[in-house]
């Protein structure tokens, strides 16, 4: 099994929450580590991981990395039957990361809470949304919903999730933020959703703030 490297922050020698953030396409760990220091503010007791994506960037540059590619490798595949099965296959490797994660501070999927950004924001719903047990809550930035059930998996848990999207997002277009609400509401998934105005593809303190407020009505 694929091994990743990670950054942590850490705030208590016993934490309650274990939070893993989930970087985007081409970036790295570290790109969203810095989070915790603002998320410490809602989780004062919680243990901070940022792991590498799981394939080296398609990219080029050194040090980034994807969660799944966005090309299809085989041409006899249709590009996203070659991206269905990324995504099944990354899963695979997170679940694994993120269980050995839970069992460094004898935490429990009930204490996990999963915090993506862009491609990484795709990948916590994904994971969260295919796992027996349901995590704590999941904040989706700047991402897509993809059901499990796309792919040939299934929905077997629905946690809380959290939606935050910038209106004027020139990546991953602001109608996936719409279409993604109507698909958590048509699979009774509790959710809630913040669109941003005249925010690009990014977080700001804006998306901080509702991510905080979301966490504490927990």
């Amino acid at each position: 099994m694929t091994k990743l490297n990670f950054f942590e922050y850490k705030t208590s020698e016993n934490p309650q929450n274990l939070v893993i953030f989930l970087h985007g396409y081409g970036a790295n760990g570290e790109n969203l580590i810095s989070l915790a220091q603002e998320f410490k503010l809602a989780l004062t007791n919680a243990h901070f991981v940022s792991p590498n994506a799981v394939e080296d960037w398609e990219g080029g540059f050194p040090n980034c990395y994807q969660w799944f590619s966005l090309y299809s490798k085989n041409i006899e595949r249709k590009p996203f039957e070659q991206m269905a099965q990324n995504i099944q296959d990354s899963n695979k490797i997170l679940s694994n990361f993120i269980d050995q994660q839970l069992a460094r501070f004898n935490l429990t999927i009930k204490d996990l809470i999963l915090v993506g950004f862009s491609q990484g924001a795709m990948m916590a719903i994904y994971n969260s949304l295919s796992r027996k047990e349901e995590v704590k809550s999941v904040i989706a930035y700047s991402g897509r919903v993809i059901l499990p059930e796309l792919t040939g998996d299934k929905i077997l848990s629905k946690p809380k999730i959290c939606l935050i999207h910038g209106e004027d997002d020139s990546v991953v277009p602001f109608d996936h933020f719409i279409e993604g609400q109507k698909i958590l509401e048509k699979n009774g998934i509790n959710h809630e959703a913040f669109s941003i105005k005249g925010l690009d593809h990014s977080i700001d303190i804006a998306g901080i703030r509702h991510a905080m407020n979301f966490l504490r009505r927990l």
